[in-house]
């Protein structure tokens, strides 16, 4: 399962100051940690810092890829602006994801003819002008028409990560399952599935239990990718586990290499 590092988000207090401080040294930390533990992208984003968010993030992918030279970044922005400088900006050997758009007309007109010229990956919210659908089939339908409507542009399904949007448990009980129940729904269109994770558990106590848990079982439903904490061990533990249990890990070759680098509980 494809990993998307979380940590360099602009709501961290440590991540802000280090934006508004140009700390390069402690960004790059942040980045090498996250890949060392396992994530295949990082998540970049400068939205909520207090300064401009275009300028932040050109700093933030230059400095990061100016030593981690096959780095692959994914674009967290709702800003057009930001997210056209970021892909300019990227010079990296790596791969980009767009992180993302919804069922809105308008971010979809913007967005996708930017993720075919630049040949990324792309996160599709299941949200349409309606809010935010409730049951599984719910979900299908919006991904099925916003499907439409993006391979249209000459975007290509197998590149295109659908949301389903899990909600919390400690207000929300059933949409766990209708996430779960959602997934393999979205992936008969030919699409691929992602979650944040920690929506899951928002609200609880000692919430590692509840995002390792969730997430092997959204793994056993077929998801293809995560947006977590990638040094969160327990969290890494249940993906390694859970791949070696649903033979997606020959021989288990994965989970011993993730043992044998210290990265399972």
């Amino acid at each position: 399962m494809l990993i998307i590092g979380e940590r360099i988000n602009s709501t961290r207090a440590q991540i802000q100051k280090a934006i508004g401080e140009r700390d390069a040294a402690f960004m790059l930390r942040e980045a090498k940690r996250q890949i060392d533990s396992g994530a295949g992208f990082l998540d970049i984003n400068c939205a909520m810092s207090l300064g401009d968010e275009v300028q932040d993030i050109d700093w933030m992918i230059s400095v990061i890829q100016s030593e981690i030279k096959d780095v692959n970044i994914c674009i967290d922005s709702p800003n057009y602006l930001a997210t056209e400088r970021a892909l300019k900006v990227y010079k990296a050997g790596g791969e980009l994801f767009i992180n993302s758009i919804t069922g809105e007309e308008s971010r979809i007109d913007k967005i996708v003819p930017l993720a075919v010229k630049y040949n990324t990956k792309l996160i599709a919210l299941t949200m349409s002008d309606k809010g935010m659908p409730h049951s599984a089939d719910d979900r299908f339908e919006v991904a099925r028409g916003m499907l439409a409507k993006i391979t249209a542009k000459g975007f290509k399904a197998e590149n295109l990560y659908f949301d389903p949007l899990i909600r919390p448990i400690s207000t929300e009980p059933e949409q766990a399952k209708e996430f779960l129940r959602s997934i393999p729904m979205i992936k008969s269109l030919g699409a691929r599935t992602v979650c944040g994770l920690s929506n899951i558990s928002y609200g609880l106590p000692d919430r590692k239990i509840i995002n390792s848990t969730f997430l092997a079982m959204a793994i056993q439903s077929g998801l293809d990718a995560a947006i977590l904490d990638p040094t969160e061990k327990q969290v890494v533990s249940s993906i390694a586990a859970a791949e070696a249990l649903m033979c997606k890990d020959e021989y288990c070759a994965e989970y011993i290499k993730a043992f044998r680098e210290g990265r399972l509980l």
